[in-house]
């Protein structure tokens, strides 16, 4: 729970106040005699050493006699007794003048405002409000609501930051806040200052040069290229410079290298996030590609020279659909493939055929992957799917009729799973 900064300060000030006026206010008598006793009884002490020595020296000359120089002697501790007595404090604070005590409370006077006014030169009550503001922004839920809170935001840290412009967590936030309201060139503009602040950080690099791409409208321009090289050679598996050192090789033809860099990224990703979901759709598009320029990546050239040297971990399914229900084309695409079950949804074994095709039986095995490291042998259970897709994507959208099954245990060797196509995407 936040405590409010007025209340928080007050706290502070009614302590502060308390700890310099307790001496003033409460210190009674017994805490002023141990502070004036050793000087009073000093002073006595003296004074009595002298007068018993003016008596003994009385004595030896003879002037009075022993039982006189008792008597004296008995009269002066009586006398340094009583003087002692006299000098006892009453019970009263050892401040016991108004007067006295206003330079004690002027202090405490003085002291919250010394003190407020030390805050708003050097505190941090401007980035204290930033925070809140963000805070509240992402519980925002209605559009314009957040619409306006991020333009609030984004005004309150331009301000800051032209006031401070060495703090580099406040220009982080702000081109985290421009991406996300669309201005690119702001967030650039903020992300440079970030890297003149800390210039070894990758995930700043990455983030610049992937607001400079969106900025560029999708373009891979040479400063995002250059920017995404170093990102990767600090970090090489940081997912957005794998994005984009994947779409510029996409763009370049080099699919195989794209669906590398894509694959990398999704292993690190959730399953569930919309990142790894688009990336998992730019692997299938690059598999395609490569498929129609006749291209073969080096590790499917590799598993079949190899598919009579040792056995294939595979899975027999027979697809069908449920002509009664589904609405399709005989040209339309038909997906079949395996994927991890609750693990990454990128295709371990991928088919494609048309629902022209339909009933068909076929196999899927570890020679039909998409990417180094992610076929079959990967995951001890699988699911298989089998979707028509409608609008010809490789990406699951609605509308698209699919069915599934799973978990399959591929150690168990299971028989020919049927898979009837029947219940569509809403």
């Amino acid at each position: 729970m936040d405590i409010p900064f007025w209340q928080g300060f007050l706290v502070l000030c009614a302590l502060a106040a308390l700890f310099i006026l307790w001496p003033v206010l409460v210190v009674k008598r017994n805490q002023k005699q141990s502070l004036l006793s050793d000087v009073q009884g000093e002073a006595n002490e003296t004074l009595y050493e002298e007068h018993l020595k003016e008596l003994e020296a009385t004595h030896v000359r003879g002037e009075i006699d022993s039982k006189e120089l008792a008597n004296l002697r008995r009269d002066l501790e009586r006398t340094m007794t009583a003087d002692s007595a006299a000098n006892t404090l009453p019970e009263r604070p050892v401040v016991s003048s108004i007067r006295s005590r206003f330079p004690v409370i002027g202090l405490v006077v003085a002291l919250p405002i010394v003190a407020l006014i030390m805050y708003q030169m050097l505190g941090a009550g401007p980035d204290w409000s930033i925070y809140k503001l963000a805070r509240e922004r992402v519980q925002l839920d209605e559009p314009k609501a957040q619409l306006a809170a991020t333009e609030n935001l984004i005004r309150k840290l331009q301000e800051r930051v032209s006031d401070r412009p060495g703090n580099a967590q406040n220009w982080y936030l702000l081109a985290t806040v421009a991406s996300d309201l669309g201005e690119y060139h702001e967030a650039v503009r903020a992300l440079r200052r970030v890297l003149e602040l800390e210039p070894n950080a990758p995930q700043v690099m990455a983030e610049l040069a992937q607001a400079l791409y969106l900025a560029a409208g999708n373009t891979v321009t040479p400063e995002v290229s250059r920017n995404t090289q170093m990102a990767l050679q600090l970090n090489p598996n940081m997912p957005t410079a794998l994005g984009l050192a994947g779409i510029e090789a996409f763009q370049s033809g080099a699919y195989q290298s794209a669906i590398d860099h894509w694959s990398l990224a999704v292993s690190q990703l959730d399953p569930k996030s919309s990142a790894s979901q688009a990336l998992t759709g730019g692997i299938l598009r690059a598999q395609m590609a490569m498929e129609k320029s006749g291209v073969s990546s080096a590790k499917t050239a590799k598993s079949t020279k190899s598919k009579a040297e040792a056995p294939k971990v595979s899975v027999s399914v027979a697809v069908s659909f449920d002509d009664s229900i589904v609405n399709a084309k005989p040209e339309d695409l038909v997906f079949v493939y395996a994927r991890a079950w609750q693990g990454p949804k990128m295709p371990l074994a991928i088919r494609k055929l048309t629902v022209a095709d339909l009933p068909v039986k076929i196999v899927l095995d570890e020679t039909m992957s998409m990417a180094p490291g992610m076929d079959l042998k990967s995951f001890p259970q699988i699911e298989v799917v089998a979707r028509i897709a409608i609008s010809g994507s490789a990406i699951p959208e609605s509308g698209d009729w699919q069915a599934s099954i799973g978990p399959v245990i591929l150690a168990d060797k299971p028989g020919t799973l049927s898979l009837k196509i029947s219940e569509q995407i809403p």
